[in-house]
């Protein structure tokens, strides 16, 4: 029941966020119009967001394990409506900051307590393969989404997705009440688990937990890296190269991210389960990398929404094999803090990842390889630090 609960309000938050995201960098070009400042701002808005939402990370997952996870989620949501408030009302690039700020806030407080429950109440054995199917409501509501977001965007008003975002958002809050009453019974640890010592190496003068937890941090700061100048690229590549409507916006990100995201996260679990999620990891990472660049070299819509999917089917199936990883790498008593300096870390990349992703392509363009070829470098990067962590 806790596990269901905590799937429907990350689908209904997850769908507020991905309704109004095709329309974002559209209310930006409405307010800056000259193609540089924009592509800087769109990138400012994601490093804002990130920014915010590394800083509430780490408190975030401490809170929840000193405090409860209750009192977490309940503050989340009810911080979380603001963020599209501000977005509704703006008449400025400014109200579109706060409103990022707003919402990074709400994510971070979030992300480290839901990701910490699923720890605690799935046995091990099929731990990846639940984190998959959790994964599914973040990416479920990210597939009709951002096609609703543009329709009604281009069929009534340019804010009117922010407007229906604020009233899910309104409804998220009220589920959350009645939800929110079980979470903090799953953080009792169960006996059966075993938990990484505190003791020093003597070498290192790090416990065992720390070492990991520095490699898990160095590991997701690349990615977030990769990923936070690729935030910037999937967005200015299709809007200035191939130049698409709002509508066809969101048409990639439903079906060059979202549906094949969504058909990667329970095989991924179940291929973490039984060969392990290092090798799953490696082999992911590697695969993917040349698929990014290949993106540079796409000439039409259909070609990058094509070359997306793979990418993201590929490069998605160790997504849930992260997830449990880390988790297995943790004592229970502090996977919220875990989950917390992780996301952080993760996020730290974030916000400078897409202000890199706008210097990279308002240097290079039209050489668009370049920047795609930056991006699959920092995540190649991170091969090293995984390798040395034991499986």
């Amino acid at each position: 029941m806790l596990f269901t609960s905590l799937w429907i309000m990350t689908f209904l938050m997850m769908f507020s966020i991905s309704l109004v995201n095709p329309v974002i960098p559209y209310l930006v070009n409405y307010f800056v119009v000259e193609e540089a400042a924009a592509v800087a701002l769109i990138g400012f808005l994601n490093s804002s967001s990130n920014l915010a939402k590394t800083l509430a990370n780490v408190p975030g997952g401490i809170l929840a394990d000193k405090l409860g996870r209750r009192k977490l989620i309940i503050a989340s949501f009810l911080i979380f409506p603001f963020s599209f408030l501000f977005y509704y009302l703006s008449n400025n690039y400014y109200y579109l900051i706060i409103g990022e700020l707003i919402g990074g806030v709400a994510m971070g407080f979030s992300v480290p307590v839901f990701s910490a429950i699923i720890a605690d109440i799935v046995p091990q054995a099929s731990m990846s393969t639940a984190y998959g199917i959790f994964n599914l409501s973040w990416i479920l509501s990210q597939i009709p989404s951002p096609i609703i977001g543009g329709f009604l965007s281009d069929a009534i008003d340019l804010k009117f997705p922010f407007l229906i975002a604020l009233i899910i958002s309104l409804a998220c809050f009220i589920i959350s009440l009645k939800a929110s009453k079980r979470a903090d019974e799953s953080a009792r640890p169960r006996p059966s688990e075993e938990e990484l010592g505190d003791e020093a190496d003597p070498k290192t003068g790090l416990s065992a937990y720390k070492r990991v937890l520095m490699l898990f941090c160095g590991i997701e700061a690349l990615n977030g890296l990769g990923n936070g100048i690729l935030a910037t690229l999937f967005v200015v590549y299709p809007m200035y190269v191939l130049g698409i409507s709002v509508l066809e916006m969101g048409m990639t990100f439903s079906i060059g991210w979202g549906v094949a995201t969504a058909l990667s996260q329970i095989p991924g679990g179940k291929l973490a389960d039984k060969f392990g999620e290092k090798p799953l990891i490696l082999a992911c990472l590697i695969a993917s990398a040349p698929l990014l660049i290949l993106l540079s070299l796409t000439r039409s819509l259909i070609q990058f929404i094509l070359v997306l999917g793979l990418t993201c089917i590929v490069g998605n199936l160790s997504t849930p094999a992260y997830s449990s990883w880390l988790a297995a790498s943790m004592p229970s008593t502090k996977r919220g803090t875990g989950f917390g300096w992780t996301s952080a870390a993760f996020g730290a990349g974030l916000i400078i990842g897409p202000v890199i992703g706008s210097l990279a392509w308002n240097t290079f363009y039209p050489y668009t390889l370049i920047a795609f070829t930056i991006a699959a470098i920092f995540l190649l990067s991170s091969i090293p630090l995984i390798k040395a962590i034991s499986p």
